[in-house]
Parts: structure tokens; C-alpha cells; sequence
């Protein structure tokens, strides 16, 4: 997301475009998340560039807007998806059974149907028990199954605890010593039960890739030597890529997608499969922003409030994962800068978007906007308090 001050009013620059934002939310209303579709595309572009070819498949989690699961279906990617919603939505915009790959540790039976009957791509299996019942439900519907075993490399990656999912200690993939009970699963079930690949997922928020590249050489050791005994055609090594939420340099960005395309590049020499990878935020967090409106300074011995219309319930990250966004003024003012808190209307202290923000001027009626919330952003959204939810316009 392009954003640039113009005459001390903040602007999106899209291509040969610019949108003044401080117009936009006196028209529409404030809260609103803003996305920017020309700065996504841009950026998928990019990724599929240097990461070809490896096929992507987006993770739906990270942003579900329709418009946007619309436009990357047109750009010919996959889907990686959690739920039967999210199944739905998928299908909803474009995408077809073969652009799915369905993962997530808590597949419902109705949701298993609901994959089969759209003949997904894969199922990334998580379980013996998921995989027993996957095998039932697809006998019952005369239906085959292509699966991916999720490996857990137990490796560690250094990221927030809540999006560490590569350790043994997590709920999500399964150990080496399983192998020999799922293959037996696999022998009384197969004509529903198509073994064709092995995954792993090792967290989100990743910058070093140096323990993500461990624990992908690890599974991928392991599918050569099942390659002997399966035919195995998909290596799916997840997501996870993550951003410097605090810097606005897109360089760095850039940088961490092109080591990670390289690596995908010599990893699809090394094994006979195809690569199949699953970016979500390192796609969307740039580009969105979350609009709201300061209701009240309140002001103490203490400390400095911007009480504004929008916390917790539309952006739960800051409370969640204490994680840092940029705030900025729609409209620069001038005086002498003063550090406020930036909080939401919500009956907990935990409704703190940022603390310690300089703004010159700020006054109640001053519109901000919270940068970098494509990602986890509105699919988090709560009505909590019964709030409403935001609008969300796209650009």
C-alpha cells in the first residue's frame, strides 16, 4: 500500500491514481478497512515470479474478502483452506475442487463431505483418527481421497508461541513413529484412499529461514525414501513467511521472498515432486489499512488517551499477539508533537491498538488509520460488547 502525504493530507497512490483518504472516510464513515487490489496483485505477481515453480496456494486464513479471493482466482493460483467456510467462500469466487488444498487439525465430517463431493486436490491429513474417518466417509460416498501426510519436523522457529505449530509439543502434524499406523490405515482403504504427497507448517511470522529450510529438508528426506513405496507427486512445504511490521521498507519484503524463492527453486531439483507453497500475510498484510475516527482525548497526570471507534474487536492482533502497527494521522497538523495510547471502546485494557504514538494536533473528530492489516486483520473480527463490524472497501 502506497501511502504518501500530499499538502499534509494522506494519500493511496495507485499506479497513476491517487486517492485522498481523508475524503474518503468523511464520505463513507468510519470504521473501515481500506485494501488497496492493485498493490495485491502486484504482489502475488511477484511471489509466483520468484517462487516458480512451486505452485502457489493462498492461504485463505490470513484474508477471505471476496473481491480479493475473486482477483487471485483469476490469477490462476490454488487455495489453501481450514474450514468448510472457507471451502465455500473459495468456491464462491471462482475456484474449483483442483485449486483446494484442504488443511487444519479439526476436519468435521460434514466438512469432509463437502470435500470430497467437490473432488478438492488434497486433504492434508493431520491424524490416524482423521484419516480413519476420512476413509469411512468416503466409502460411504463412493468416493477417493488424495491425501498429504502433515509431518511435525519438530524444529523450532522463532515467532510468537500462539503461530509456532512445528514442535512436538503443538497439536498440529504428526511424529515419524505414526508412519507405520497410518500405512496400515492406508492398506484397508484403497480404493478410497489415494496417498499422493507429504506437508509440513512450521508457523507464521518466520524471518530467519534458516530452521524453516531444516525442517523442510528433513520431510524432504522422508519423502524420497516413501517415493520407494508410494506414488507420492506433491511436496507441500506450507507458509509462514513474515513481515517487519514496524518497518516500511517493502525492500525487505522482497528480499525474503526472493531467498525463499531460491531455495524452492534448487529444493524442486533435488526431489521428483511438485513443490506446492501456501503464503498469507507475506501477500496481504501491506495492503490494507484500518480507519477510525478519535472519539475523545482524555488526558491525566499520567498518560494520553485517542479514544477512537474502532480496538480489539476489528483488529485483534495488538491484544492477541501484542503485535505493533503503524498509526498515522489522515491529516497532519501542526504543533508540537505529544504521545498518546491509542485504545478502542472496548470494556477491557486490553483494547490498546498502540501505545506511546506521537500525533501533532490531534483532536476528537481526527481521523487515523492502523497500517499493515491485510492479514488477520477483518477475518478476526468480534462483536464483542455487540459492536458492529467495519465496512471493508477495496481500491
Amino acid at each position: 500500500m502506497s501511502l504518501e502525504y500530499q499538502k499534509n493530507q494522506l494519500y493511496l497512490i495507485q499506479e497513476k491514481q491517487k486517492h485522498n483518504l481523508l475524503s474518503l472516510a468523511r464520505k463513507t464513515g468510519t470504521p473501515f478497512y481500506l485494501y488497496d487490489l492493485i498493490g495485491l496483485i502486484e504482489r502475488l505477481r511477484v511471489f509466483k515470479k520468484h517462487t516458480a515453480p512451486a505452485h502457489l496456494h493462498y492461504a485463505m486464513k490470513a484474508n477471505s474478502h471476496p473481491e480479493i479471493l475473486k482477483t487471485f482466482c483469476k490469477e490462476g493460483v490454488g487455495v489453501d483452506v481450514v474450514s468448510g467456510g472457507e471451502i465455500q467462500l473459495a468456491l464462491k469466487a471462482g475456484f474449483k475442487g483442483r485449486d483446494i488444498v484442504f488443511s487444519g487439525v479439526g476436519k468435521t465430517k460434514e466438512e469432509m463431505e463437502l470435500a470430497l463431493s467437490k473432488d478438492i486436490l488434497q486433504f492434508n491429513v493431520e491424524s490416524p483418527s482423521e484419516l480413519k474417518k476420512l476413509a469411512e466417509i468416503a466409502t460411504s460416498l463412493g468416493k477417493r481421497a488424495s491425501i498429504a501426510f502433515r509431518m511435525n519436523p519438530d524444529i523450532d522457529v522463532s515467532t510468537h508461541p500462539y503461530i509456532k505449530t512445528g514442535l512436538r509439543e503443538h497439536k498440529f502434524g504428526m511424529e515419524l513413529e505414526q508412519l507405520s499406523g497410518l500405512k496400515e490405515i492406508l492398506k484397508q482403504y484403497p480404493s478410497q484412499l489415494k496417498l499422493q504427497g507429504l506437508t509440513l507448517h512450521m508457523g507464521s511470522q518466520i524471518h530467519d529461514l534458516k530452521p524453516l529450510k531444516a525442517g523442510i529438508l528433513k520431510i524432504k528426506n522422508l519423502y524420497k525414501e516413501m517415493q520407494e513405496e508410494f506414488d507420492l507427486k506433491t511436496f507441500d512445504v506450507g507458509g509462514g513467511l513474515g513481515m517487519d511490521y514496524r518497518s516500511q521498507d517493502r525492500d525487505q519484503d522482497l528480499k525474503l521472498i526472493k531467498e525463499y524463492g531460491f531455495f524452492l527453486k534448487e529444493l524442486s531439483k533435488s526431489v521428483k515432486a511438485q513443490i506446492l507453497t501456501e503464503p498469507g500475510r507475506i501477500i496481504t498484510a501491506r495492503f490494507a489499512c484500518l480507519i477510525g475516527e478519535v472519539q475523545y482525548i482524555k488526558s491525566s497526570s499520567y498518560k494520553n488517551f485517542a479514544i477512537i471507534n474502532t480496538g480489539m474487536h476489528h483488529l485483534i492482533r495488538p491484544c492477541l499477539y501484542q503485535a505493533y502497527h503503524h498509526i498515522v494521522q489522515l491529516e497532519k497538523k501542526p504543533g508540537s508533537g505529544r504521545a498518546y495510547d491509542v485504545v478502542g471502546p472496548i470494556c477491557e485494557s486490553s483494547d490498546v491498538l498502540g501505545k506511546d504514538r506521537v500525533f501533532s494536533g490531534l483532536e476528537e473528530g481526527d481521523f487515523l488509520a492502523i497500517l499493515d492489516t491485510g492479514a488477520y486483520g477483518s477475518v478476526m473480527i468480534n462483536n464483542y460488547n455487540a459492536q458492529k463490524p467495519p465496512k471493508e472497501l477495496v481500491i
